[in-house]
This record gives C-alpha cells, sequence and structure tokens, in this order.
C-alpha cells in the first residue's frame, strides 16, 4: 500500500476517535468501565497530542516540508541547553532517549536522514504517551519531585512537539518557548526589575509534562481537544463531499456575472464557511480553490487573488457561530461565556467584511477587470440542482445552537447530518471521500494543534516566573499613556504574529501586556468589566491579523498554494488589503464611548440606550474611516485615480473619524464628504 494512503488511513482514524470522544459519554461503554483514554481528561489530552506529534511526522515523512535551515540551527543551539542541564538529574537510559528526541526535532537539517529520524520521531511520539497513561495517578503525586523517567518522557516530548512545529508553522514559535524557558532557569543574571531566582530544569520539566492547568496538556491545550479538532473535521468534509462547491454555484447565482462579483463571491463565502468552520487556512484553501478560475476569468492576478482570499480566510476566526481557537482560549482564559465574544465579534466581521468588499471594488474598477465569461445559473435551477445540500449544514449548526446546545454537539451532529445529506444528493460521494475529508481534517489540525499545545508550553513558563506581571510593569513605566501603550502593544503583537500563529500570538500577547493595557484604561475612567473586555477583543483582532501577517500567516500559505504563488508575496499584498484594519481596530479602547462598537462592554455596564446610541454613531464613523482608508490605500475614488497629496489627505481624513473626540469626529466627517463630491466633479 502507497505510504500516502497509510497516512491518510492514519489521519481519518484519529478523527473517528474525537468523534467518538463527543459520542463516549452516552454509550453503554462510558457505563461499563472507566477507560482512561476516553474517561480521564489529562490522558484524553495527551492521546491529543500523541494524534498530533505521530501525524506530523508521519506526514513529514511522506511530504518532506522545507523549514528554515537558519531557525533550525537556532532551535538545536537553544534546546542543548537544558537538554545538557537535564543530564545530571538523568541517568543512561533516559540520556540516550533524549538525545534522540533532539536529533529528531532538528531532523530536518540532518538532510541525508531526515526522512528516516521523521519515521523514528513517529514511533518515538508512542513511548511518553503510553509512559503518562500506565502511570497517570502516581505522576501526579510525584509533581514537585519527578523521577528521571518522568523527566526523561516529559522533555522527549516536548522536544519532538516542538519539532513538529518546527517543520509545520517556522522555527519562530519553538524558539520563542525555548527562551521563554532559559528566561526561568537563567533569569537571575538580569538586573531588576526582571532579576528571578531562576528554576531547575528538573522542577520546569517536572510541571510542563504533568501539570493540569499551564502544561502541555493544560487548559489551552483542552481547547483543541474539545473544539478546533472538530471544526477542522467538519469544514474539510464540507469540501471532499462537494457541499462547499454546490454554496459557491449558489453565491454566483445571485452576483451575477460582473468583474467585482469574485472577490464579492469570496468574501460572501468566507463567512458562510466562517459561520461553520474556524480555520482561517482551512477557508482560504476552501475559497481558493473554489473561486480560483474565476479570478484569473476575471483578469485578478494571482497575487493580488490570493491576498483576498487570505483576508477572506481569516474571516473563519472571527466569525460566529464557530469561531477561531483564539475566541475558545479567551473565553477560557477571562472565564466569560462564549456567546458574549460570538456579540462582540458581530460588528467586527462586518468592518472587516466591509474593508474587503472596498478594496475589492475599488481595484477592480482601477485596474479595469473584465466581465466574467461565465454562464448564469437561475437561483431555482441551482436549488433543485442539489443547491439546497450546500445550505442545509449551516442552518443545522445553527439551528442546533438555537436549540440550546453546545457549540461542540452542534459542529459534530452538523457533521453527522452532512454525511447524510451528501447521499441525496446527485453526485453521491463515495466511501474514499468520506476517509479523505477525515484525514483532511486532522490534516489541518497538525499545525494549529500543535501550535495551541506549545502555546501552553509558553504560558507554563511565564506563570512559573511572573513575567506577565514584570512585563506589565514595565509596559506602564514605559508607555505613561493608554494611546501610548496600545501603539506598543499594537506593534509587539503584530511582530510576534510574523512568526507565531493566532492562537500563540493572543496567549502570548495577553499574558504580558493586558494588565497594562487594562489599568490604563480604567486609569482613564473606564469601568473594569468594559477594560477587560475591550483589552482582549484588541488583543483578539490582532492576533487574527497574525494570520495573514508576513512571513509566517497560515492563511497566506494556504492561499499561496492554492494559486502557485510566493507565500511572502502573498502575505505583502494580503497585509497591504488588510490596511485599514490594522488602523480601526484601535477604536476599542481610544474611550468608553468606543468600546460601545463591541456591544458588550457597555452594555454590561451602563445599559441598552447608551449602548445602541453610541453602537450607531461610531459603526457610522468607523465604516466611514475604513471607507477613507482605503481610498487612500487603494488611490481610488468617485471613478478616477488620486496621486499621493490626496491619498495622505484621505488617511488623514479617516484618522480623525475614529479620533477619541466628538468635534475632530465632526471634522472628519464632514472632510470625507466634501473629498468625495470634489473627487466626483472633477474638483481634485
Amino acid at each position: 500500500m502507497e505510504k500516502s494512503k497509510l497516512l491518510q488511513y492514519y489521519l481519518a482514524v484519529a478523527s473517528v476517535y474525537h468523534l467518538y470522544l463527543f459520542f463516549h459519554p452516552y454509550t453503554p461503554l462510558s457505563y461499563v468501565a472507566r477507560i482512561p483514554i476516553f474517561d480521564l481528561t489529562q490522558v484524553v489530552r495527551a492521546t491529543h497530542v500523541w494524534f498530533i506529534v505521530t501525524a506530523g511526522y508521519l506526514h513529514s515523512y511522506v511530504y518532506p516540508p522545507r523549514p528554515s535551515p537558519f531557525a533550525g540551527y537556532l532551535i538545536a543551539v537553544l534546546a542543548l541547553i537544558p537538554t545538557l542541564y537535564l543530564i545530571p538529574h538523568i541517568g543512561p537510559l533516559e540520556i540516550l532517549f533524549v538525545f534522540l528526541a533532539y536529533i529528531i526535532a532538528v531532523g530536518p537539517l540532518t538532510a541525508r536522514y531526515k526522512k528516516e529520524l521523521d519515521l523514528v520521531g513517529a514511533a518515538m511520539a508512542f513511548l511518553p504517551y503510553v509512559y503518562l497513561v500506565v502511570n497517570y495517578e502516581q505522576l501526579i503525586y510525584r509533581a514537585v519531585t519527578p523521577e528521571p523517567w518522568d523527566l526523561a518522557m516529559g522533555w522527549g516530548l516536548t522536544l519532538l512537539l516542538m519539532g513538529v512545529v518546527y517543520r509545520f508553522v517556522g522555527g519562530v514559535l519553538s524558539i520563542l518557548a525555548l527562551i521563554f524557558m532559559l528566561y526561568n532557569m537563567f533569569g537571575f543574571i538580569f538586573p531588576p526589575p526582571w532579576k528571578i531566582p531562576g528554576f531547575g530544569v528538573d522542577f520546569l520539566i517536572g510541571k510542563t509534562y504533568i501539570e493540569t492547568e499551564a502544561a502541555l496538556f493544560g487548559t489551552v491545550t483542552d481547547v483543541s481537544v474539545s473544539y478546533i479538532v472538530y471544526f477542522a473535521i467538519f469544514g474539510a468534509l464540507l469540501s471532499s463531499l462537494k457541499l462547499g462547491d454546490k454554496l459557491a454555484r449558489g453565491v454566483f447565482a445571485v452576483l451575477g456575472r460582473r468583474p467585482q462579483s469574485v472577490g464579492r463571491a469570496a468574501a460572501i463565502m468566507g463567512v458562510v464557511q466562517g459561520m461553520v468552520s474556524g480555520s482561517g487556512a482551512a477557508d482560504a484553501a476552501y475559497v481558493g480553490n473554489a473561486l480560483k478560475d474565476a479570478f484569473r476569468k476575471a483578469g485578478y492576478d494571482d497575487v493580488t487573488a490570493a491576498g483576498l482570499v487570505a483576508n477572506v480566510g481569516t474571516v473563519a476566526l472571527i466569525t460566529p457561530p464557530i469561531l477561531g481557537a483564539v475566541a475558545f482560549v479567551m473565553a477560557e482564559i477571562l472565564a466569560i461565556p462564549y456567546a458574549w465574544i460570538m456579540v462582540m465579534s458581530v460588528p467586527v466581521i462586518i468592518l472587516y467584511i466591509t474593508s474587503i468588499l472596498l478594496y475589492n471594488e475599488y481595484y477592480v474598477a482601477k485596474v479595469g477587470l473584465r466581465e466574467l465569461d461565465i454562464e448564469k445559473e437561475r437561483l431555482l435551477d441551482w436549488f433543485k440542482n442539489d443547491g439546497w445540500a450546500g445550505v442545509l449544514p449551516i442552518i443545522s449548526v445553527l439551528a442546533i445552537l438555537f436549540l440550546g446546545y453546545t457549540i461542540t454537539a452542534a459542529v459534530v451532529i452538523s457533521t453527522i447530518i452532512s454525511i447524510i445529506i451528501a447521499f441525496f444528493t446527485k453526485t453521491k460521494p463515495s466511501g474514499g471521500a468520506i476517509i479523505e475529508g477525515l484525514a483532511n481534517g486532522f490534516k489541518l489540525l497538525i499545525s494549529v494543534g500543535s501550535s495551541i499545545v506549545v502555546a501552553n508550553f509558553i504560558m507554563s513558563m511565564v506563570v512559573v516566573s511572573g513575567l506577565g506581571t514584570t512585563f506589565s510593569v514595565f509596559l506602564m513605566n514605559l508607555a505613561k499613556s493608554l494611546y501610548v501603550a496600545l501603539l506598543f502593544v499594537a506593534v509587539f503583537s503584530l511582530i510576534l504574529g510574523m512568526g507565531v500563529p493566532p492562537t500563540a500570538t493572543y496567549i502570548t500577547a495577553s499574558l504580558l501586556t493586558a494588565p497594562a493595557v487594562i489599568r490604563f484604561a480604567t486609569a482613564s475612567g473606564m469601568p473594569e468589566q468594559a477594560a477587560v473586555l475591550a483589552t482582549h477583543m484588541f488583543l483578539f483582532y490582532y492576533a487574527v491579523l497574525a494570520d495573514i501577517t508576513p512571513p509566517v500567516g497560515l492563511s497566506n500559505f494556504a492561499a499561496a498554494s492554492v494559486f502557485g504563488t510566493n507565500p511572502i508575496d502573498v502575505g505583502i499584498k494580503a497585509a497591504k488589503v488588510a490596511l485599514p484594519k490594522y488602523i480601526v481596530v484601535a477604536l476599542f479602547l481610544t474611550s468608553y464611548e468606543s468600546t460601545a462598537i463591541l456591544i458588550m462592554p457597555t452594555l454590561l455596564t451602563t445599559g441598552v440606550q447608551f449602548t445602541i446610541t453610541m453602537f450607531t454613531m461610531k459603526m457610522l464613523l468607523t465604516l466611514g474611516a475604513i471607507w477613507a482608508f482605503t481610498i487612500a490605500n487603494v488611490g481610488w475614488v468617485a471613478g478616477r485615480d488620486i496621486g499621493t497629496l490626496y491619498r495622505l489627505l484621505a488617511l488623514f481624513t479617516g484618522v480623525l473619524l475614529i479620533a477619541p473626540s466628538w468635534v475632530l469626529n465632526a471634522v472628519g466627517a464632514v472632510a470625507l464628504a466634501v473629498f468625495y463630491l470634489l473627487a466626483r466633479f472633477r474638483l481634485l
């Protein structure tokens, strides 16, 4: 049997395990015996991580990646330090195991044996997993005083996990995790306020392997186990069963053949797919594959098309009811209802989509693209020709949520319903299509899931060192004001996002910067609850932008792979398309009135009438600002090209519209109206 087929079957089995995990409490088996891999939280999380690590190395063996050698050498140097410090605490066999894991983690650097090392890595991942399953109860009692094999298994698994992240996401996240660990080990050499006592490598490894809150199998990892895996499977099955294609036909049946229709269709499909997905990369791949030919027929160049698709893909992370992993982590960290985040995300998605649509309209007009050469299908004909099957899965998710079930239940049940629906269409799926969907679903989880687990490791290191509090105090002393702090945090998040996926970006930024921003916001008169929600939504939004921020940006890579273009070029174009979104996010925290745009901060602290009034006014001003920023970005307004000076004026007008001053807002609104009229009547 082909290697690729074996890999597909393994990935499908991983998906089936997780689907069964949801139904297990309702099966007779759950009443007969207590089975650790189904019933014990810590073991379930460990099983999830084992599937991810093994799948990562098997996939790397079949489809060798090409990660950065420089990042690999840096990981090798940084990881060697705790590995050497661990030697006095373990015996000869344990040392052999750890060093083998170390070599495998940076396997791509050993060009001659990297494929063999990937196979060994897949096999080795089973050892720390079985060790934890067998010794689970004993490990809990010796968390503070771990034994040699506890340390070897813990550090070996950590190295193997970082190796997966290095192969699939890039080296930055693993490097960041190792830097945080080294800070915990050698923090005593730093001057105050950064000085800490320093912790032994045995303590740190014992904590990350056995701890139940902030560690490899901690609460953040549970987000991947309980939510993300199901969204990935659901989205992949919709694609393999061709239900997504049926939806795409319906979108064109509504929009027609105008050149702008392709970009509009991408935005609509991104929102609709985002309602039932949660993976930016998956949605970018789905929308890109569905519309690639249409983009080319309309005359879009591949880089621009991929940049638009990458932006559309990130819509999945902020579109309710199924938001991305960041939203679930945020709900977990703040201990707030997930429904609050869904409500706050509605205005965000409106602004986000408006920005993409405006860019598309102005780009098409400026470049002068042609009408689509496709046959327009009538809406009724589309519906009769299996179009209904593309809509039912989305209706299913919304209906189940409306009935009061959890988001996980809605997704899992809708996954089963989607498979059943597919058999009632004219193009009945084969068993191979279902296996392909299950396999692709878990394949999508390799990069996201491994990143989440390493982010949990970082969280553990920050908690141990107390770095979050230290960094917040430093930020308060450095910034002196809320606006400077926001600028600093925005830049910090973007730099972090250049090499780290959204979930890890949010976790790291919230741990280090959120306390300081919240203090600045409350000092300006904002109620604490409003400040907390607005601050974390600010960080949430910038974490989402990490998905399209080069050089990493998983949505960029997904879109680039579809269109066959350079991911860095796509990332630069995607960042340009997203430019207004980078700016308007500051509105969330510039004043208490501005938080009304998120609805929940003012609704919980002031009331309905104030929220409605402020929301309406701020929403209109922000939409105007996005319009002004798009004019400046594209250099086009009212059917004509404009020069650099007028683009700068449009940019300045947009800033006035989101400034925390009603007077400046009024000036900006008048200026934008005058600017448009002058352009409209050719007076510029």
